[in-house]
């Protein structure tokens, strides 16, 4: 116990300081509401920004799903995609020195070059390119200060809160606030492990070779120079996919780039281990090549094959207004605790009632017009919200992967207004969702 001591000591230290810390920071902007100021989408992104970690992947989150949230955040946590508050280069040389300049080694022996300014920042790494002896371009992956134990005390006290919130406003419970952090904890910290990460990697790599997909690629990982707190990979040079006129310069028609992401991360869910989780607008890019980059593989989900049929199969019912074969996949998604129980019919009446209802009060919806404007994610927003009602009401859970499946389908939403306004990713001919994936799983 005695040796264990030190640890625990400073591990409490630094919980109770991240707790004091957070509470400042909250009591600050607390005091700019009081004093007048507005507490719009603004204030709350300066906020996050200096909360820091964990609060900045929940601003991603909030940036990459403007089907969810109102426009004015969506915008205002933009930034947070790509870029946060760097850290100084001298932090990033000790762990960089502590990581991989082992037996009397310096960084000189590893690296001919490492640029002292970063080329992004985010909320859990530090990444900054270099150059090896051999003349291989790579990036470094560098993780922050204190990651862990900031994340695990910030979903920690977000998580009581949420539950606090459920108690005393019980209408909140519909939209399952608790399990959401419970969910979001698990992830964060799982992509706080590079060597995971680099695993995840080789796997897109190989799923890329075996299906022949010549379109996508993703970074090659060096092994030897990777660690739990360093990921070196290649550097890859495009330009992202949000930016419809910088794009030209390297294809001809952004749709079609957009029909390939997603017939590859189609194809993934089915024939690799695992399928990319968090694929926002600063982790897709197109490449001076013309091919597309797959970047940050730290969030990956798994779903098994008759999970995505299904899914598949409740969204083509959906299209076909059949809610009895709608309420027949998601039993079959395994979305029920209790599937023998469940009544299939009242399940299809209910979707029923429930979309027509909402295709009643908004005709934009039902004339199939993609959801381009405010209203109609407003819109959007409602139907989700309304199908988890739904769901709960017939012991319908949704697991754990398929939510992470759903949020990327989110942020497909992004990708294709800017890209492909005109593509409905569930019946445009360009998009192969489970024909060629499923012969080849077969076979």
């Amino acid at each position: 116990m005695k040796i264990h001591r030190p640890h625990l000591l400073k591990h409490t230290f630094n919980v109770v300081n991240r707790v004091r810390q957070t509470a400042s920071i909250a009591g600050l902007s607390a005091l700019r509401v009081a004093k007048g100021e507005k507490p719009d989408a603004k204030l709350l992104k300066e906020t996050f920004e200096q909360l820091g970690t964990t609060y900045i992947k929940i601003g991603q989150f909030i940036a990459s799903t403007p089907s969810l949230f109102p426009r004015e955040y969506v915008e205002a946590f933009q930034d947070f995609l790509d870029q946060t508050t760097p850290l100084s280069y001298d932090y990033i040389e000790r762990v960089l020195m502590a990581e991989l300049a082992m037996d009397g080694q310096t960084l000189s022996d590893k690296f001919a070059h490492i640029e002292k300014k970063p080329l992004a920042s985010a909320s859990i790494a530090q990444v900054h390119t270099a150059r090896l002896h051999n003349g291989d371009e790579v990036v470094l992956k560098v993780q922050k200060p204190g990651v862990e134990t900031i994340m695990q005390t910030d979903l920690g006290v977000l998580h009581a809160v949420t539950k606090l919130l459920e108690l005393l406003m019980p209408s909140m419970r519909f939209a399952s606030i608790a399990p959401i952090i419970d969910e979001i904890r698990l992830r964060m910290l799982a992509e706080t492990d590079f060597i995971a990460e680099a695993q995840n990697i080789r796997d897109f790599q190989q799923f890329l070779t075996v299906s022949g997909n010549t379109r996508v690629v993703g970074p090659e990982v060096y092994d030897e120079l990777t660690t739990r707190r360093v990921l070196t990979m290649s550097r890859l040079y495009g330009v992202s996919m949000v930016d419809e006129s910088a794009m030209r310069q390297y294809c001809d028609d952004p749709a079609q780039v957009m029909a390939d992401t997603l017939n590859t991360w189609f194809a993934s869910l089915m024939l690799c281990n695992s399928f990319h989780a968090d694929l926002h607008a600063g982790n897709l890019m197109l490449l001076t090549d013309g091919r597309i980059g797959f970047l940050d593989f730290g969030i990956v989900g798994k779903l098994k094959a008759e999970s995505w049929r299904a899914c598949m199969g409740m969204m083509q019912a959906l299209q076909d207004n059949d809610y009895q074969m709608m309420a027949h996949h998601m039993i079959d998604m395994e979305m029920t605790n209790m599937r023998n129980q469940v009544d299939e019919v009242a399940l299809a009446k209910d979707l029923q009632s429930m979309m027509q209802s909402i295709m009643a009060e908004d005709k934009a919806f039902t004339s199939g017009i993609p959801f381009n404007t405010k209203e109609q994610a407003d819109d959007l927003n409602k139907m989700m919200l309304e199908i988890v009602d739904v769901g709960k009401r017939h012991g319908i859970h949704f697991p754990r992967d398929f939510a992470l499946l759903t949020k990327q389908l989110l942020y497909f939403d992004r990708f294709m207004r800017t890209l492909a306004p005109d593509m409905d990713m569930f019946s445009d001919k360009r998009v192969a969702m489970l024909g060629q994936a499923d012969t080849t799983l077969i076979a």
